[in-house]
């Protein structure tokens, strides 16, 4: 039996009691939040959904049906789920946790041990990545550690080793998209229906808001008259799955350019010329509630698309790599390129700051999310410094040299939602922002003409002022269903070896809408490290279990995640200049995770390798499914060369 369809072979339709359960465990504000859907948005339902339904476009005269397989994806985090867990006076306690949701762990840890929440600090200092498997899934190792604390009365630490790791915290669900697409002659869409086989692992949990996901990111960048979905959830004897990186969403805005790539292949038309034809225009309506440039929803994809092809020179590119193609037998280039249309539910989170003011002139900053590497700590910083440089003008680097950010600890800031979903930087540092504005206004007021902030501050002091301050943000819900979406385009340009399948990712060429950026180059390295990860699992990353639903690619022997030389050769990321979000924190958009969707760009550029393969082999220029992972042996075999094309000639 082939081992990667052996879950789906093994695995069962949910019954009425795990749709059940997992219909409730959406409905949970918390998840709900962490997946940010919307209460006023169409609830999303296991059974299914009709979203949008508009009468039928009476020119519609083709349609095609298709399954596109997507795979799985370890987390695989630098540092692996660990714990200190310390019992203190009386019947408190202390945890410091490798953790992307202290809140969460608090209230877990508390129903663990029996105590009241306020007897319990959860503390997060730094942690060495995350990508959604430490938001729920680091409570087994706490609650482990807090149970052996309890009894012992005395510290535990434990930290998982990585295959344990790996077993324990699961993976991304695979996902079977099964579309059946109408269109007209010119390549114009009519309907989308279609169903998701969303593979969950021994129950249904988590999987919920991950499929809700899926569901809304599903339609990227293009309009549809009638949209339909539908998700299946199948249980198998294979590991409970968990939200990784962009959960549901990478996949499913890679789905809409798989449809549109048939489409195009179809008609005989180039995908970009499909893909821009359909993209929403002004005043659109998505089918999960958002109008497309009303109530601040901007919409910049069209500015995007035309100035990513003069600057990455697609068009001139394009033609050198058919003429590469058509003088090459065994190596091959391709070339893709890619929208993407990311949604941002900032109200859907809530975030809280202390800031601290000492009688010498320094600050401490103390704030409710988690600093996973994306950089939060500081963007905060940042958003301290203008804050109290726009009332005090003084130089950003005497500010900086003054700030420092403290630890997170559920016993400063409670009740935070999850570090996760890419937004929580941006309602963190309007948190922040707030806290320093109302204390600049309190210092300001004891500053005397020329004196300098530490006077200013010794002044407020002595005059018995109150130099700390704590503020709450939680962002108000607009008209539609979304705050904002982040936009991106992408070109990649690849080379395949068509005898060994092995891709090398000549180019990347991304460029972005992050309105007014917090810190440029915290969100370009945002940049370039999501769409690293997103090639990992395009390119390299295929888990695999056998028929007792054991993990067979556990650890760095089994199992590749990108090294040093699968990083593109030439890697170029760009951000939109002058484009401020309406209904963004100080003009800003989320960066971390829409970047994930464009590796599309560079599947489509294997493709086109492949397509000038399988015709050199005589297998024509048809299209075909090429499912993820694309690794070395999938495209061999998609490829399908003839053996007797393999044949060396002995004369």
């Amino acid at each position: 039996m082939d081992t990667k369809e052996e879950a789906v072979k093994l695995g069962r339709r949910a019954t009425p009691a795990d749709v059940a359960r997992g219909t409730t465990f959406l409905e949970n504000p918390a998840v709900r939040s962490r997946y940010g859907l919307k209460a006023h948005a169409p609830k999303f339902h296991v059974d299914g959904v009709s979203h949008q339904e508009s009468p039928p476009c009476a020119e519609a005269e083709q349609n095609l049906k298709a399954t596109w397989k997507t795979g799985a994806q370890y987390h695989f985090y630098m540092e692996t789920q660990c714990t200190v867990a310390r019992p203190l006076d009386g019947d408190r306690w202390e945890f410091i946790i490798s953790d992307q949701w202290p809140a969460y762990s608090q209230m877990n840890l508390a129903n663990i041990l029996g105590i009241p929440q306020n007897n319990i600090n959860c503390i997060m200092r730094h942690a060495g990545g995350g990508f959604g498997g430490k938001i729920f899934k680091q409570i087994y190792l706490a609650a482990a550690c807090a149970v052996a604390a309890r009894k012992l009365r005395q510290p535990v630490i434990a930290q998982n080793e990585r295959l344990d790791d790996m077993r324990t915290v699961g993976a991304r669900e695979p996902i079977h998209f099964n579309y059946d697409v109408s269109f007209d002659s010119t390549g114009k869409v009519d309907t989308m229906d279609f169903s998701m086989d969303f593979f969950c692992g021994w129950f249904y949990g988590d999987a919920a808001g991950d499929a809700g996901m899926a569901t809304q990111w599903s339609d990227n960048c293009y309009h549809y008259n009638t949209f339909k979905s539908k998700t299946n959830p199948v249980l198998t004897n294979t590991p409970h799955t968990t939200a990784m990186r962009g959960p549901g969403a990478m996949q499913s805005m890679m789905f809409a350019d798989v449809v549109m790539e048939h489409i195009s292949k179809t008609l005989g038309k180039p995908l970009e010329e499909v893909q821009e034809l359909n993209f929403y225009k002004l005043n659109d309506k998505t089918p999960f509630g958002d109008t497309i440039g009303q109530d601040g929803y901007n919409w910049t994809i069209p500015i995007l698309w035309e100035q990513i092809q003069k600057d990455a020179d697609y068009v001139a590119r394009k033609a050198a790599v058919e003429k590469y193609n058509s003088q090459n037998r065994w190596v091959k280039k391709g070339i893709g390129l890619t929208p993407v249309k990311y949604l941002a539910g900032l109200d859907q989170y809530q975030s809280g700051a202390l800031v601290c003011v000492y009688a010498d002139g320094t600050i401490l900053v103390n704030h409710g999310g988690c600093e996973i590497g994306q950089g939060i700590n500081t963007v905060c910083a940042l958003c301290a410094m203008q804050t109290l440089g726009e009332y005090f003008g003084c130089a950003a680097i005497d500010f900086m040299t003054k700030i420092t950010i403290g630890q997170t600890e559920t016993d400063r800031v409670p009740n935070q939602t999850s570090t996760g979903g890419s937004g929580t930087t941006e309602v963190t540092s309007q948190a922040v922002t707030l806290a320093c504005k109302d204390l600049a206004i309190r210092v300001k007021k004891h500053q005397k003409p020329g004196a300098t902030w530490e006077e200013a501050v010794a002044a407020a002091s002595a005059a018995g002022e109150r130099l700390s301050e704590a503020s709450w943000f939680k962002a108000a819900s607009t008209k539609n269903a979304q705050t904002y979406s982040t936009y991106g385009v992408a070109v990649s340009e690849v080379q395949v070896d068509v005898l060994t399948g092995e891709v090398r990712v000549e180019r990347v060429d991304i460029l972005m809408d992050l309105g007014t950026q917090l810190d440029a180059a915290v969100d370009i390295g945002q940049l370039e490290g999501g769409f690293v990860v997103a090639l990992g699992y395009l390119l390299s990353e295929e888990r695999l279990q056998n028929a007792k639903g054991e993990e067979l690619t556990l650890g760095t022997w089994n199992y590749k995640i990108p090294g040093a030389y699968d990083i593109p050769l030439v890697f170029n990321c760009s951000l939109l200049k002058n484009s401020p979000n309406p209904k963004g924190i100080r003009g800003s958009k989320l960066s971390a995770e829409p970047v994930m969707g464009l590796v599309s760009s560079t599947y489509f550029a294997i493709k086109q390798a492949m397509y000038s393969a399988r015709k050199d082999a005589g297998l024509g220029d048809e299209w075909f499914m090429l499912d993820m992972p694309a690794t070395p042996e999938n495209i061999c075999m998609a490829i399908g060369t003839p053996i007797d094309k393999l044949q060396v000639p002995t004369e």
